[in-house]
């Protein structure tokens, strides 16, 4: 296995995620894509894919708004939401009831590293209920911070957050995949 991979649920779901988005804008993002790229059967869930193929489907998503910055994020979020519901199984949607934010603030490394082959995450409670999550050497990774954003904030309303706020820095349009990024989560 080569380094700067992803696991192919990752790439499947934001293809799912794509076609929800309806037929103009799937047809939009699609045409943003090299040859090939959006080809369901070319992937399988649990192996391993270059970084760089979620990266041009996030790009494309982001490319959806015209420049427009607080669309695409909502976008991308929505994007890293949507994945994450549907990769969780029956089994680890009862899991998540019984989990609490700050246990599942511990389990999320793991969950980093099961899928993704590039950069690491670290967590860190700030107080009682609020969390950062620091995506370390993930520059090549566009788009990450809003989708990981999406993920997490999937997470946590799983496991009883509410009232959840998300900040993600840095990130722009047109600093879309900085070295490191930086998501702060507050709930009530």
């Amino acid at each position: 296995m080569t380094e700067n991979v992803i696991r192919g649920y990752l790439i499947l779901g934001c293809l799912d995620y794509i076609d929800s988005l309806g037929e103009a804008s799937r047809d939009r993002i699609h045409s943003t894509l090299p040859s090939g790229l959006s080809d369901r059967a070319a992937y399988d869930k649990m192996l391993w894919y270059p970084l760089s193929t979620i990266s041009a489907l996030y790009s494309g998503i982001a490319q959806l708004h015209d420049g427009d910055e607080a669309k695409a994020f909502a976008t991308l979020r929505g994007c890293g939401m949507f994945i994450a519901e549907s990769a969780t199984n029956t089994f680890l949607k009862l899991l998540m009831r019984v989990m609490t934010p700050s246990v599942f603030a511990s389990k999320a490394p793991n969950i980093w590293t099961r899928d993704n082959r590039y950069g690491r995450m670290e967590t860190e409670l700030l107080g009682p209920r609020e969390m950062a999550v620091h995506l370390r050497g993930v520059a090549d990774y566009a788009h990450v911070g809003p989708v990981v954003a999406g993920f997490g904030s999937f997470a946590m309303g799983a496991v009883g957050a509410k009232d959840l706020d998300v900040k993600v820095s840095p990130w722009s349009l047109a600093d879309s995949s900085p070295p490191d990024v930086r998501i702060v989560m507050t709930w009530s």
